[in-house]
């Protein structure tokens, strides 16, 4: 009983690996296992709690510096970097606390 993620993965590759022709089956194996890998890295509640953080703080930097290029996007899929780009703004303080215990966390606790 392996992990589903992992199953997924060793399904891609077999479906992948006779698709490609020319790449050998051993090294597209170890590609997509590295891929795999690190993509299953978003399950963990603290890597994505460190991708929204990045997502807000790059947003709001993003908008000081253009602020047209987000806002002519409030709404649909792009709208969301728009309500990042808001979060930034309105609780920076709390953004900004939460960065400093992100970090903490990152480099001395893991």
């Amino acid at each position: 009983s392996a992990d589903p993620l992992l199953q997924c993965c060793i399904i891609f590759i077999t479906i992948r690996s006779n698709i490609i022709s020319g790449v050998s089956f051993h090294l597209w194996r170890r590609i997509n296992h590295y891929f795999c890998v690190k993509a299953s890295a978003i399950f963990n509640f603290q890597s994505l709690l460190t991708v929204i953080l990045l997502l807000i703080c790059t947003c709001a930097y993003i908008r000081s510096l253009a602020p047209s290029l987000l806002d002519r996007n409030k709404t649909g899929l792009l709208g969301i970097f728009w309500k990042c780009a808001r979060i930034g703004e309105r609780k920076s303080p709390y953004v900004a606390v939460c960065c400093i215990v992100m970090a903490f966390s990152i480099l001395f606790i893991q």
